[in-house]
Formats: structure tokens, C-alpha cells, sequence
């Protein structure tokens, strides 16, 4: 960090935080209502699956490739352009297109959003000194799971089949062009994408690449999944808002007192004992039916969000645990295209058992992943030693695989020793 940088008042990150604050409130009313908007529009839960699968591989491409895009242009420029970009295209999907425009419109706004995501935590990496990096990465995780939540709250009396939706998304992704575009900061030396070195990756941590990879399977699916179910349940939309927001908020705060005991055990006997409270949290969905009382939803929805979000955490923690330091970038974000993966496929996987099964399909298919999943970390934690030196749990968001290039981890500062 250059000496003109690092006397820069330390208000000077709330201009990317507030750009990426904005743009997730938008994001999170566009994401809860577009498989409601999808239904209105005659679309069945084969045409969601894809669509959503489109925005996944998007973001897998985006955190492949966006970097180099970025460079060429230049930060303000590139975030200027995709964050526009994503505006017009959002618009556009009041021109009731066909479903294949519909798909390469969200692939655009996943590659979109991962090149904003690189720029914004680019920006980060310059401006926070060493010693902060921790607390701001836990201001990052909050402010990003409370406004995506904020905007889920929006939705609730928005007719996902009109326009509001469609422009007030439009008004957040521009929006949060304007603290971007005033920040100043000398343009930060954006380092060429890490290379695919997935197979590396699954020798490094079996169990922490399926925790990712299963993170992506089960919870990025529920996004799309959870709205369907709710229509299937005949629940009002504003039920299923504040359903879909209870999941988003469980997932942020649950993450943080698990993280907690994670550093004080053994993260893969606690994994194993998480696969089987998301198994159990599955079964009891299946039980839940439309006379069911609305707060036992807001605890089935809350605390599946909490179980299969913090997967990807702890799968990257007991990962980084087992490697080198220097391995920790590209270990980690090896992780994350896993995770984006998952996260590609697992609509498309559960979409097309909707229509002969209904939603419940979803739930099978997360205990079955769920009891794989705990029988492999059983097998783990008797095979494998455990590991005396470990770095101490960080909530990473799923953004762009530059979080890793400024996030704290290393074991010997941190000073956690495994059981």
C-alpha cells in the first residue's frame, strides 16, 4: 500500500461499501421476484431452472475472466460500464422476450456482477491496512447480507409481473454507480486471474471442496426453489418475501456463532453434524403444509438458511487449514468456482423434478446430498489426523475471487491450534 494511500481518512472505504450496499439492495428484490415474475409470465419451473443456471454460469465466467476486462478499461470505468450495463438489461425484460433472450440477459448480469464484485474488493484491498482487514471483511459480509435483505423486504407489494419491479431494480444498479464513480483511489494492480487447478484443489480438502460444492447445490437452488414452494403452499406473496428474507438473514447471523465454535473443534466432525441438522431441517419441510403457522416458517427458513450457507465458510476454513499460505488465493478461489458451479447446475437438476413431483423434490434431493455429505466427513474424521494449526474461521462472502487477495489468513497471526 503506497504512503498517499495509507493516509487516506479510513471513511474513505464507505464509498465502495455504500456502491456495494446499493447495488445489493437491487439485487435482492430482483432475484426474490424473478421466479414469481417467471410463473406470471406462463414460464414453467424447467424455463426458471435455466434461467437462473444462465445467471450462475455468468458468474462463473465473470470470476474466470472479468479481470482482464477490468484492467484494459480501468476500475471506475469497467464498474461504470457493467453496472449500467446491468441496468439496461434488467429494463429490457419488460419487453416480455423469449425465454433464450431471458437466459443470455442473466448471463451478462452474473458476469456482470462479478466484475463488480472484483472491482469493488480490488478497491478494498487498497485502501485497508493490514491490521483492519478482519473487521472490515465482517462489515463487508453484514452490509452485503442486510441490504440484499433490505431488498428482499421491498418486494413484498411490488406485482413481480409489472414494470415497478423491473425499474426500481434498474434505480439501485445505477445508483450505486455514484459512490463508486466519486471514490479516488490510485488504480490498484489487479492481478492476472488465478489459474483452474481444481483437481489440486479436491487433493488439498476433499471435505471442504464438497462443502463448497454442496453450498452451491442446495442453497443457491433454494433462491429460486423457495418462491415455487411458497406458490405450491398457495402462501401470499408477502408470506413468501418475508420467508425468502428469513432464509438471507439466518444465513448472515448464524454464520458468525457458528464460525465461532468452529475454531474450537473439529471442523469436520462439526460439518458432519450440520449435514445432519439440514437433514432433519429438510424433513420437517416436508411435513409443512399450508395450515402450518407462520412462525415454525420463519424458523424452518431461517435456520435452513444459517445450516447451508455456512458450508462454504467452513468448507474454505478446514481447506486453507490443510494448505501453505501461498496457497491460500488460489486455493480459495478454486473454492468459490466450485461453489458457483454448484450453484450452476443445481436449478437445473431440481427444476425438471418439479413439474412430476412438486417442490418437495428439492428437499429430497438436499437430504440426499446431505446424508452423502455427512457419511463422507464420518469416513474423513477417522482416516485423517487432525490438523494442530489452523487459521481462525472468516465469513467469506460468495462475491469475486479477489475478497481473497486482501482477506486475512494467516494461522500463526491468528493463533488458533486445532483439538
Amino acid at each position: 500500500m503506497s504512503d498517499a494511500t495509507a493516509a487516506m481518512s479510513r471513511f474513505s472505504i464507505a464509498s465502495p461499501l455504500a456502491g456495494g450496499a446499493v447495488h445489493a439492495v437491487g439485487s435482492g428484490l430482483f432475484h426474490t421476484l424473478l421466479p414469481l415474475k417467471l410463473v406470471a409470465e406462463g414460464h414453467g419451473p424447467d424455463a426458471i431452472g435455466l434461467v437462473v443456471a444462465a445467471e450462475g454460469a455468468g458468474f462463473l465466467l465473470g470470476c474466470i475472466g472479468s479481470v482482464r476486462l477490468i484492467r484494459s478499461v480501468g476500475e471506475v470505468r469497467a464498474y461504470a460500464a457493467l453496472s449500467a450495463g446491468s441496468a439496461v438489461l434488467i429494463l429490457s425484460l419488460g419487453t416480455d422476450p423469449h425465454l433464450a433472450f431471458v437466459m443470455a440477459i442473466q448471463a451478462v448480469i452474473g458476469f456482470a456482477n462479478a466484475g463488480q464484485a472484483v472491482v469493488i474488493e480490488s478497491w478494498m484491498n487498497a485502501m485497508v491496512a493490514n491490521r483492519n482487514r478482519g473487521r472490515i471483511l465482517t462489515l463487508y459480509v453484514l452490509l452485503l447480507g442486510l441490504f440484499y435483505g433490505l431488498g428482499q423486504l421491498l418486494a413484498t407489494n411490488i406485482d413481480p409481473a409489472g414494470d415497478a419491479m423491473l425499474m426500481l431494480t434498474a434505480a439501485f444498479y445505477a445508483l450505486a454507480l455514484i459512490p463508486v464513480t466519486a471514490v479516488w483511489v490510485g488504480e490498484p494492480q489487479l492481478h492476472v486471474p488465478v489459474g483452474l487447478k481444481l483437481f489440486r484443489t479436491f487433493r488439498i480438502s476433499p471435505i471442504g471442496t464438497l462443502a463448497c460444492l454442496m453450498t452451491g447445490l442446495i442453497s443457491s437452488t433454494f433462491a429460486s426453489i423457495g418462491p415455487l414452494y411458497g406458490l405450491e403452499l398457495k402462501l401470499s406473496q408477502q408470506t413468501i418475501v418475508l420467508l425468502m428474507a428469513a432464509t438471507q438473514l439466518g444465513a448472515l447471523f448464524l454464520q458468525f456463532p457458528l464460525g465461532y465454535l468452529s475454531d474450537r473443534v473439529d471442523r469436520r466432525v462439526m460439518m458432519l453434524w450440520l449435514a445432519v441438522g439440514l437433514a432433519l431441517i429438510c424433513t420437517a419441510f416436508l411435513f409443512a403444509g399450508p395450515a402450518t403457522p407462520f412462525w415454525i416458517f420463519i424458523l424452518l427458513f431461517s435456520v435452513f438458511g444459517g445450516i447451508s450457507e455456512i458450508f462454504y465458510p467452513l468448507g474454505v476454513a478446514h481447506a486453507n487449514d490443510r494448505a501453505d499460505d501461498s496457497e491460500f488465493v488460489t486455493l480459495s478461489s478454486n473454492l468459490l468456482l466450485i461453489w458457483a458451479f454448484g450453484g450452476m447446475i443445481g436449478p437445473v437438476i431440481v427444476t425438471t423434478g418439479i413439474t412430476p413431483f412438486g417442490t418437495a423434490i428439492f428437499f429430497w434431493y438436499a437430504i440426499v446430498l446431505a446424508a452423502f455429505f455427512a457419511a463422507f466427513a464420518l469416513w474423513r474424521r477417522y482416516s485423517q489426523p487432525p490438523i494442530r494449526t489452523r487459521d481462525a474461521f472468516v465469513a467469506y462472502p460468495q462475491t469475486s475471487p479477489m475478497v481473497y487477495e486482501w482477506a486475512p489468513h494467516d494461522a500463526a497471526e491468528n493463533g488458533r491450534d486445532a483439538p
